[in-house]
């Protein structure tokens, strides 16, 4: 893809000491995403018992957050496309700061699910925003190293959290967790508003509004049609769970909202999104095995914690620290991931990372008929290599998904795969969590991770579908049942199309 002409905004982004001091913002910015997620997942027991919930309740503070993310992603990297990636991000920076600390307030279960949901809001304009700044400051030909540190950003943040917040979970307790957290989310905030520089914009394009949020309801009806069938199979039975009202009239609503999405966007003079990109295979294929495998990373990661403290009997302070390895080693993997494309091209790391997620649901599943030192190295195994396969594939999943659009749609795209891995997320923690249920036998936990096997090896032969690339820049090549390559090249038309983002 030829770069982008000259302009200040491009050559500021491409200072190596600017694009370290963005990392570092970044991952500040992160941090209480990434570990609360992590810190929460562990204390889900302790919260409920705090609020008088159940552990089954509070397992929406999780998948709240998730939802409210998947449906808010793809129009904040729209917005960020025309309004400017820096003031969506430090919008949405802000929100989490205000979120995190109303955690640390809620005196119900329903009030943390619902401060979680607006954290998950504001994460939504974070996430992709940061993302398309990392992009831009590394440039076209470096897409896939700058979401190999922005990973490291995401997950090596967590890695710091876990070790130090899940030993002080006894200690200060959640609450005060918040509150630290929320005060680091803070100075993030104030170091980004003196420090990040703009980037493109798309300033005479308008916004479909009315995409996106046909769009966000399709979705969200949909995750809650999951929701809602995934408790029921679990509380009442097959029989009457297929015959609940609500669950259909979600599904309607969700097909009838993703029906009109795609009549809003074939009409649309600006489309949200264009269509067409999802009949290039190396845009859709990437992002759908991605899920798969997210399915089974984040879901098997739920239930990891239950594993441990129920079948091995470890105290939480423990399995924090035995935990710490998924997220560490995501975190260490990710410049590799970040490095590879360039080397071997973009669809060998997809292909690993799905071979890897399904060994890793094999070690678990094997663990969970063992309660001795064998089943603790198989736990560790499985945890590294799930921390592998995300840390070494998802970079080339995210350059792929964007060198497959215009170069204006780069925030969209991220919003895009963003959306369908939160889709697979938040699939694989409601199913597996409903499938383990409150207290699972050693056959249940088996049958648990080998659901997630399963769909684990649905994403790793999608990735085996996935066209053939050029080795040499990581670009996806022509193939006969493709559309024309997408690279294109920065013109009078593209200059026209933005100016620099003061805002």
């Amino acid at each position: 893809m030829t770069s982008p002409p000259d302009h200040t905004p491009t050559e500021k982004a491409q200072d190596g000491r600017y694009r370290l001091i963005l990392l570092l913002l970044v991952m500040a910015s992160v941090m209480a995403f990434g570990s609360l997620m992590t810190i929460v997942t562990i204390a889900l027991g302790r919260m409920a018992e705090d609020l008088d919930s159940t552990r089954a309740t509070m397992t929406w503070a999780i998948t709240g957050l998730m939802l409210a993310m998947a449906v808010a992603t793809p129009l904040a990297g729209k917005v960020g496309d025309v309004r400017g990636h820096r003031r969506v991000f430090l919008i949405g920076l802000a929100g989490c700061a205000v979120t995190t600390l109303a955690c640390a307030l809620a005196w119900d279960a329903a009030s943390l699910i619902g401060f979680r949901a607006l954290f998950g809001l504001s994460g939504a304009m974070v996430v992709p925003n940061a993302l398309s700044l990392m992009m831009h400051a590394y440039g076209p030909a470096r897409r896939a190293t700058a979401v190999g540190w922005f990973q490291f950003a995401m997950t090596g943040a967590p890695t710091i959290g876990l070790v130090a917040g899940g030993p002080l979970i006894d200690i200060i307790g959640w609450r005060n967790l918040f509150v630290v957290f929320a005060v680091i989310t803070a100075v993030a905030f104030v170091a980004s508003v003196r420090i990040l520089r703009p980037t493109p914009v798309r300033s005479v394009v308008a916004i479909d509004y009315a995409g996106g949020l046909i769009l966000a309801l399709g979705v969200l009806a949909a995750l809650l049609a999951i929701t809602r069938i995934t408790t029921n199979l679990r509380d009442i039975g097959p029989g009457a769970a297929l015959v609940d009202w609500l669950f259909w009239l979600l599904a309607v609503v969700a097909a009838v909202a993703l029906i009109g999405f795609v009549r809003i966007e074939r009409s649309a003079p600006a489309p949200m999104l264009q269509l067409d990109y999802f009949a290039r295979r190396n845009f859709t294929l990437p992002m759908v095995s991605s899920a798969m495998v997210q399915f089974a990373y984040m879901g098997g990661f739920v239930v990891a914690p239950a594993l441990l403290t129920d079948q091995y009997e470890w105290s939480l302070g423990a399995t924090a620290l035995l935990l710490a390895p998924r997220p560490a080693t995501f975190s260490a993997t990710s410049p590799l991931g970040g490095y590879l494309p360039g080397r071997v091209g973009q669809k060998p790391p997809i292909v690993f990372g799905g071979l890897a997620m399904v060994v890793a649901m094999a070690a678990f599943t094997w663990a969970s008929l063992l309660s001795s030192g064998l089943g603790i190295a198989l736990i560790l195994v499985g945890l590294v290599l799930s921390g592998a396969s995300a840390g070494i594939g998802q970079p080339s999943v995210l350059a792929m998904v964007v060198d497959n659009v215009d170069p204006e749609d780069m925030g969209i795209a991220n919003g895009m795969s963003q959306q369908v891995m939160f889709i697979g997320i938040v699939t694989g923690i409601q199913s597996m969590n409903v499938l383990a249920g409150d207290n699972a036998s050693p056959s249940r936990f088996a049958v648990t991770f080998g659901t997630g096997l399963a769909v684990a090896a649905v994403g790793l032969v999608l990735a085996l579908a996935i066209g053939s690339q050029d080795q040499s820049t990581g670009r996806s090549a022509p193939a006969s049942d493709d559309h024309e390559p997408v690279d294109r090249v920065w013109g009078p038309e593209a200059e026209a199309a933005v100016g620099p983002d003061r805002r």
